[in-house]
């Protein structure tokens, strides 16, 4: 099916499905069904996908500005150097119940997003800003049967400072490099999962598990130790005065 918007088509081809250098207001691609299209250094502001069909979707260098993708499908979709976030408004992008399955964000903005209840299993989100991100109940679990279900994300060397994962499933994912600072983890399963050289202090973290998780250099602070199961838990020798002095302990090196 051709892209158009009313009166032109904006394609390079109909092969290709290429869009370049082109700057969309308002577009109102509401159930739309186009698979497959790139859009290069472009800016699409104000815009309603909600729930159309952009599986396979690729964003390079654009700006995605108050755009609308609640329940919409783009499943493997790829995005590079683009900014989901407006600034003036201090307001980003709505991906809720968005089906964002093997989707990667490399090196992109995507802060104040909002995922929640997004299905989000095998996503890469990497090099990136989402600072105040809300992806709780976000879904990042593949369901194989009654008894075998598991977890797939890799949400590393992003700033996550503020954004809410509440009651998410994050079991053996890689967070590793991330900065996890002020953010929510209420009822949040991250056993086993790799935290190394993450900066780990959240505001929020009842019911969090961490049970074998792999927590070597990581900088931990405002952790009460005590609330939570560290049975497991790897770390460096050095990271255990930190953790010492946050139950009292008054450390003093070695004579």
């Amino acid at each position: 099916m051709p892209l158009t918007i009313p009166g032109e088509n904006i394609l390079d081809t109909t092969e290709s499905k290429l869009i370049r250098n082109r700057k969309f207001i308002d577009l109102d691609w509401q159930h739309e069904f186009q698979q497959g299209l790139t859009f290069k250094d472009c800016t699409l502001s104000g815009s309603d996908f909600s729930n159309a069909n952009l599986d396979g979707l690729r964003l390079e260098n654009c700006n995605i500005l108050d755009c609308d993708f609640s329940n919409a499908n783009i499943q493997d979709g790829f995005f590079e150097g683009c900014t989901f976030y407006e600034k003036e408004h201090q307001k980003g992008c709505d991906f809720y119940r968005a089906d964002l399955r093997r989707t990667e964000f490399q090196r992109c903005d995507i802060s104040m997003g909002n995922f929640t209840r997004s299905e989000v299993f095998d996503i890469t989100i990497n090099d990136c800003q989402a600072q105040g991100c809300n992806f709780e109940h976000a879904d990042f679990v593949n369901v194989v049967s009654r008894t075998v279900v598991f977890s797939s994300a890799r949400l590393t060397k992003t700033n996550f400072k503020y954004s809410d994962f509440e009651g998410v499933y994050l079991e053996k994912c890689d967070l590793s490099e991330s900065k996890l600072v002020s953010v929510i983890l209420t009822r949040v399963n991250l056993e086993g999962a790799k935290l190394a050289n993450t900066i780990f202090a959240p505001s929020q973290y009842e019911g969090l598990s961490i049970f074998k998780a792999d927590m070597r250099n990581a900088e931990i602070s405002g952790v009460d130790i005590r609330a939570l199961d560290f049975s497991g838990v790897k770390i460096f020798e050095w990271q255990m005065a930190p953790l010492l002095e946050e139950l009292g302990f008054v450390i003093h090196p070695d004579n």
